[in-house]
């Protein structure tokens, strides 16, 4: 019985989905047999063919599961849908879906009409479930895999117990979201054929997180640049520093007497083109001020978080690794953007988007701002999601940092500067890896060398860690234990939905700031 998952039409969408959850998978070749015993479960995204209609409802009848999007469902199941805008998604007390965080998706979906799991703002359902001969199926929202696609920033509420809810401008929809309810779908049609689920590790050695500091350094002084050093060596932070570089030029130098820190671009001046050629020169300023000082960057951060098209491809142009801009993406894995026709190839890490600077503009006091991070760490290690604060050294407070830093080290928790991760993550992609359960033997067998990756097993509640290398285990004589994913502790996500004047200030200096610096 082989594990992998089978797909009939490989979206840029579902394919980045896929890459981060890291199940293995295949398109569906129609050269080979679509049985049971072949496929764990099959998703089934666009238009399918008679042939294809065919062997589909063969597969499920024997007892598969199917994942599917509403325009394959009206072709297999006969679903009806309807179009309804959907501004976010509650899964709170949800029956299947209530550890995955509720999120916004701010766009219209096609709604399956007998929907009966995952809510949005007026109640209605989201995704259906349905039995057909032995097998079983989950209709998912068409339209709501390519809204991960979605490149347009929005400023979003963050949850806090502070009297101000912080904001920022992100990612319109929450794509941890979408891919949270995909990987849980994909679990829990898994687990209804009694079969683990398979998929790799996000994190080094089995970690459930790993802890990142960024710093955009923003027109800081070198006496504030030097204490949040101090600070960052003090607890063997191995921070990513991205260098303003037009105000420090006569001392970029000491950027590059730094040691353990990971030193990459911000900008030249601080600001973001449209046109390729002005983001084109100031990538170019910036790091050739870099490279007269020893420096080397491998890493880019764009000012505001803002991304599009022509930065990225910029980016390209200079050779850079990796970038990190929340305005595409935040609190979630890493993944290559897609840019027209194909992928980036530069990979894009998401941050946690707020600052001590923006709790600061909420009016929090120093324990509200230790309380906020602590929860974050609390929600991100439950749920397998990267710790990586930013913060400016011209406008932070080094005292609620180190309290920070200090929780981070009373919790172990894995220390990795950005470049190592990105390292990690591209090894991770490139991995070629196959699992099957036969007789209650589970086989690996794969093209990976690195003892870092590990090979995440889940069955329902339960879920173990073994490392991905050819081997050959007894299932039931692994070291299983309990599941430890639980809903994050947020208020309903309409608090967060609900606009407020101090969001509509900060839009407009945001404005003045873009335009003026």
């Amino acid at each position: 019985m082989r594990l992998s998952i089978g797909i009939t039409h490989l979206t840029p969408a579902w394919e980045i989905l896929l890459k981060q959850i890291g199940p293995p998978f295949e398109k569906l070749n129609p050269v080979d047999a679509w049985e049971p015993d072949r496929y764990s479960c099959i998703i089934t995204s666009g238009r399918l063919d008679f042939s294809s209609i065919e062997r589909l409802l063969h597969f499920v009848k024997r007892g598969g599961s199917i994942l599917s999007e509403t325009d394959a469902a009206e072709q297999l199941f006969n679903t009806r849908c309807s179009p309804h805008f959907i501004e976010y998604i509650n899964t709170e007390n949800d029956g299947i879906f209530k550890s995955v965080p509720s999120g916004f998706i701010g766009c219209q979906l096609i709604i399956p009409n007998n929907a009966t799991f995952v809510k949005e703002k007026h109640g209605k359902k989201l995704i259906e479930f349905k039995k057909l001969g032995h097998g079983q199926i989950l209709v998912l929202p068409g339209g709501l895999v390519n809204s991960i696609l979605s490149q347009a920033p929005k400023r979003r509420n963050f949850s806090t117990k502070g009297p101000w809810l912080p904001s920022e401008r992100v990612a319109k929809v929450s794509k941890h979201t979408v891919r949270e309810l995909i990987t849980q779908s994909l679990k829990k049609l898994i687990w209804k054929r009694t079969l683990p689920f398979v998929s790799l590790s996000p994190f080094p050695n089995s970690n459930n997180s790993i802890f990142g500091f960024r710093i955009d350094t923003d027109f800081a002084s070198i006496s504030e640049v030097e204490n949040m050093y101090r600070l960052c060596t003090k607890y063997e932070i191995p921070a990513a520093w991205f260098v303003e570089t037009g105000s420090c030029k006569s001392w970029l130098h000491r950027y590059s007497e730094m040691v353990g820190q990971d030193i990459g671009l911000h900008c030249f001046k601080h600001r973001i083109a449209k046109k390729y050629i002005l983001n084109e020169k100031d990538v170019n300023e910036g790091k050739t001020a870099l490279r007269i000082n020893g420096i080397i960057p491998r890493g880019y951060a764009a000012p505001f978080g803002e991304w599009n098209h022509s930065l990225n491809k910029a980016l390209e142009y200079h050779g850079f690794q990796f970038s990190s801009e929340f305005s595409l993406d935040y609190d979630n894995l890493p993944f290559y953007p897609v840019l027209n026709e194909r992928f980036s190839t530069v990979l894009q890490i998401p941050i946690h988007p707020i600052s001590i600077g923006s709790l600061r503009n909420a009016r929090h006091s120093n324990k509200e701002m230790v309380q906020y991070f602590e929860t974050v760490i609390e929600n991100h290690t439950a749920n397998q999601l990267p710790i990586i604060f930013y913060d400016h050294p011209g406008n932070t407070n080094l005292d609620v940092l180190e309290q920070v830093f200090q929780i981070i080290r009373d919790k172990n928790i894995l220390k990795l500067s950005m470049t190592d991760f990105s390292n990690w993550w591209k090894n991770r992609d490139d991995i070629v890896w196959e699992a099957k359960l036969n007789d209650g033997q589970l086989h690996i067998s794969t093209n990976n060398s690195r003892n870092s990756i590990k090979v995440i097993i889940s069955k329902s509640q339960k879920n173990c860690s073994i490392p991905l290398v050819e081997n050959q285990l007894a299932i039931n004589e692994l070291n299983w234990m309990p599941s430890q994913s639980i809903p994050l502790q947020v208020p309903h996500i309409s608090v967060r939905a609900h606009v407020n004047y101090k969001m509509i200030i900060n839009d407009l200096l945001h404005t003045y700031w873009k335009y003026k610096l």
